[in-house]
């Protein structure tokens, strides 16, 4: 045999391989545990350890399908194996395929009831679809499984600060760092606590030992960026915050680029969708030339969308409207599926839906009201208020499988809308992808508004728009206007919507602001960061001047 060449695999070498990769594990040896399993799959040796081992290696250099599939594989060999099947829900909630994440981490807490780890995960996965509730029982069944599971309190931690629950966000990262003092991530959300709180010095001296140190993941680093952020913004420094708002979204955009970075991004799709619109006939598009049919609506006695743009107020006037007993709202999920990829994605969809048939039409709808039913609502008697701030890029689908529809439109003056989006963390998508650069948020922001002017002439749905500087400086006036438009009653318990949101799950970062109640503290927040802003000003001023905002 040549020196040099591969040994021949004989079932004790297999076995020896196989033991040197659990002794390399039980040392935390795991770099050198995933290279003998690549050496030894390469071999052909296949185990679903190894699968397992190669899996991260595969993830650590960023090839995820590569990873899924040696996962995939070895949860098909050990169907049992509760530690691969996690994995591989773990991956999938990485790739945000929830569903599917969803589907195999409950497996395995079907396997293994007791196994905390595969409630940490689901939770993560409840959280990514929407499901923040259920998200929290994971979380509380992990730690009530095991007292000390300290990535479970962190977890609880960030998801009560989601919700705006400041205690249990304080309570869950103190009880974490007891059991862990260096735990990274439970300080930073404590940090960011503090500056809600107010406690700026207590945010101070949590948060400059954090940057001092290696936050042990991006997202780590990125979130203590933004709370330094935040303090800095209360401390009226904002040259300074601002400066860790773009370092924070720099990590964040090293992070995601290699998954939405792309020249078809949100931005260039929602510009292509307005330079479509803008110049259709409009006689293939208005409603009021509709032969559609009429919509059942599975009994709601009416059908709105809320929409706009992120950060516009679309949040707060849904909670508001939440809180009437006649109304049912969907906070933040959609129902339309994969609806916009058959009918929105090149000018072959858009010239299909233009020509819908009544059948295609009926099949559509049932898609949409099925999906509806599967969130839990019951909309018979009320009226369903469908809250997606971009389902502004849906208008054509709304025109077409809704024509009776109405539309509110959220706006607020776009220098504080495109800032804030700037500002805030939201869970990463392709759209919210677009808000980690401050140009490419403004250009995001300008082809929207484009599309919403092109629909709203050329569709002519029922549209109301309803301004977040307004509804903030006559609340009743407004909400009893956006009440007759959607015809209902306008009800009393619409003052106290605030404490109605404490109860619901709040899917958006305006939680924070939400259940502050009705407060000016966003309006015109743009001044703060005129300089920083002077770049985006050339896109954002057409806007500005066209909703009829001050220019200074």
């Amino acid at each position: 045999m040549d020196e040099g060449a591969p040994l021949q695999r004989t079932p004790a070498r297999d076995a020896r391989i196989m033991l040197d990769i659990e002794m390399s594990i039980q040392r935390g040896d795991i770099v050198h545990a995933q290279e003998l399993a690549r050496t030894a799959l390469a071999s052909g040796l296949v185990h679903p350890k190894l699968l397992h081992l190669r899996s991260f290696w595969w993830a650590r250099q960023g090839l995820n399908a590569e990873a899924l599939r040696d996962l995939r594989a070895a949860v098909e060999m050990a169907p049992e194996d509760v530690l691969v099947r996690n994995a591989y829900g773990i991956l999938l909630s990485t790739m945000e395929q929830w569903p599917q994440s969803i589907e195999q981490l409950r497996a395995v807490i079907r396997i293994k009831p007791d196994f905390a780890p595969a409630h940490v995960a689901l939770g993560w996965s409840m959280e990514g679809a929407g499901d923040l509730d259920v998200a929290r029982s994971h979380y509380e069944m992990a730690i009530a499984l095991n007292p000390n599971f300290v990535e479970a309190m962190v977890r609880l931690a960030a998801l009560a600060y989601r919700r705006a629950d400041w205690r249990v966000a304080r309570e869950m990262s103190e009880r974490a760092l007891r059991v862990n003092p260096d735990q990274y991530a439970a300080a930073a959300t404590l940090a960011a606590v503090a500056v809600i709180e107010g406690n700026l010095d207590r945010a101070e001296d949590l948060i400059h030992p954090l940057l001092a140190r290696k936050p042990g993941s991006p997202q780590n680093g990125a979130m203590v960026r933004r709370a330094l952020g935040d303090l800095r913004h209360a401390q009226g420094r904002y040259a300074q915050a601002f400066t860790a708002y773009s370092a924070s979204n720099r990590e964040k955009y090293a992070l995601y680029a290699p998954q939405y970075e792309s020249a078809r991004n949100a931005a260039s799709y929602s510009a292509g969708l307005a330079d479509y619109f803008e110049h259709v006939d409009a006689s293939r598009w208005s409603v009021r030339r509709s032969r559609t049919p009429d919509d059942g609506r599975d009994g709601a006695k009416g059908h709105v969308f809320l929409i706009g743009f992120p950060r516009s107020g679309t949040t707060l006037l849904e909670n508001v409207l939440a809180s009437h007993p006649d109304i049912c709202t969907l906070s933040e999920r959609d129902a339309f599926g994969d609806l916009p990829l058959a009918y929105l994605d090149d000018a072959n969809g858009f010239g299909r839906l233009a020509g819908i048939s009544a059948a295609e039409v009926e099949a559509a709808r049932a898609i949409y009201w099925s999906k509806v039913r599967g969130f839990g609502e019951r909309v018979a008697g009320k009226v369903l208020v469908d809250k997606m701030p971009l389902a502004t890029m849906k208008l054509p689908l709304v025109a077409k499988l809704f024509p009776k529809a109405k539309i509110l439109f959220a706006l607020r003056d776009p220098r504080d809308v495109v800032l804030s989006c700037f500002r805030r963390n939201f869970g990463m998508n392709p759209a919210m992808f677009e808000l980690l650069s401050l140009e490419r948020a403004a250009r995001f922001y300008a082809a929207v508004m484009r599309l919403s002017v092109a629909a709203r002439q050329k569709f002519e749905l029922e549209w109301h728009e309803i301004r977040n500087e307004a509804l903030i400086e006559n609340f009743e006036g407004r909400t009893r206007e956006v009440c007759a438009f959607i015809d209902v009653q306008w009800d009393a318990r619409m003052r106290d919507f605030a404490d109605h949101a404490r109860a619901r799950t709040i899917r958006t970062p305006s939680s924070i602001q939400v259940v502050r109640g009705i407060n000016s503290d966003g309006i015109g927040h743009w001044r703060h960061y005129k300089a920083q802003l002077e770049p985006v000003m050339p896109i954002l001023m057409p806007w500005v001047e066209r909703f009829g905002y001050n220019l200074d």
